[in-house]
């Protein structure tokens, strides 16, 4: 899947850290894959997705949409069919969603790099 593997370079070269990539195909219709990635800061965090959204428009991908950007703490970008999370690191220990995931299958995001 090309869109992923533009993804994952993206967020790397965006130097954000622990990215984990669940496949959830099977239990939602609503997109195949969700990556989790952490920001050492909100205004990486807002670099980062801008990132996601000119590699997007270069690449000519579908971009959903983007919510929680002007909070600073979250941003999830819905590119159809891969929803992506940049968490500051207190807001992804709160919500925990690697937890909520945990027994989903994962792919490595190194094999994509």
């Amino acid at each position: 899947m090309q869109i992923l593997k533009d993804v994952i370079k993206c967020l790397s070269d965006s130097k954000v850290e622990d990215i984990r990539v669940y496949q959830t195909d099977k239990i939602t219709p609503f997109y195949d894959v969700v990556v989790n990635s952490t920001a050492k800061n909100s205004r990486q965090l807002s670099a980062t997705v801008q990132r996601l959204r000119k590699m997007s428009d270069e690449k000519g991908y579908y971009l959903k949409g983007i919510e929680g950007i002007r909070g600073g703490y979250w941003a999830l970008v819905d590119m159809r069919d891969i929803l992506v999370n940049i968490f500051l690191p207190e807001e992804r220990a709160k919500y925990d969603l690697d937890k909520l995931w945990k027994d989903l299958p994962q792919i490595d995001p190194e094999t994509y790099l």
